[in-house]
Parts: C-alpha cells; sequence; structure tokens
C-alpha cells in the first residue's frame, strides 16, 4: 500500500482533489468487482448447498422451492428481483358516451370496447388522440 502520508493535501488544487477523489472511487469500484465472485450451477459448493436443501425439502416434506424460500427469508434476501414499475401509459381509448370508460392499449381489451367492436365500430372510432 502506498504511504497516503507522503501526500500534501493542503498544496493541491481544488481540481486535483477532485480528481484525486475521482480515481479513489474508481479503484474502489474495481475492488469490489474483483472480490466478488459468481456462481454457477457447475460449481461443486453449489452442488453441495442444492443437494442440502434437497435433503431439508425431502425431510421436511415440501418442495424445494419452498424450502428455498424458507431460507432466504431467514437470510433476508430476495428470491427474485424487484421489478421495475411501468411507466405510466396515458388513455388512447374513450368510450364516447361513457367518459369513464377508458382503456390504455395494454393488456385485454375491456368488455365495453369488445362488446362495441362486435356491433361494428373500428377500433379507431374510440381514439382519445
Amino acid at each position: 500500500m502506498a504511504d497516503l502520508s507522503q501526500i500534501d493535501l493542503k498544496s493541491l488544487s481544488e481540481q486535483e482533489l477532485q480528481s484525486l477523489i475521482n480515481q479513489s472511487k474508481k479503484q474502489i469500484k474495481k475492488l469490489k468487482t474483483k472480490n466478488q465472485t459468481t456462481l454457477n450451477s457447475k460449481d461443486a459448493d453449489v452442488a453441495i448447498v442444492a443437494d442440502a436443501v434437497r435433503q431439508l425439502a425431502k425431510s421436511k416434506k415440501v418442495t424445494p422451492a419452498v424450502a428455498l424460500s424458507a431460507i432466504a427469508k431467514n437470510m433476508r434476501v430476495a428470491m427474485t428481483p424487484q421489478r421495475k414499475s411501468r411507466a405510466v401509459a396515458d388513455v388512447k381509448y374513450r368510450h364516447p358516451q361513457d367518459p369513464s370508460k377508458t382503456w390504455k392499449g395494454f393488456g385485454k381489451r375491456p368488455l365495453w370496447l369488445v362488446e362495441e367492436l362486435k356491433r361494428g365500430k373500428r377500433l379507431e372510432d374510440f381514439s382519445v388522440g
């Protein structure tokens, strides 16, 4: 490790100090990335843990997924990553007689729209913009 006490911080300009901070942050990020190891299903340790979970699940008469979920909950680890919320979409279609009946154009068509389309109307007839 370099002797940081030899650096005279008082003699450095604001720009030089900022550069030193940025370099330090980059180095810290590199060290953190380097220290993180990745596991894959072919690792021997992963196979051992998987067998242990299977045996535990079998002894408790539950599925391995339930056992893993309980283990993750005990460790306060989320089993699935949190989904990013969908961006708010504007209303694309509106019923002409009842403005409270709207559809944003995602998912299944609402029943009021399906009924109107069966009556011979076109989707463009309900377009907002």
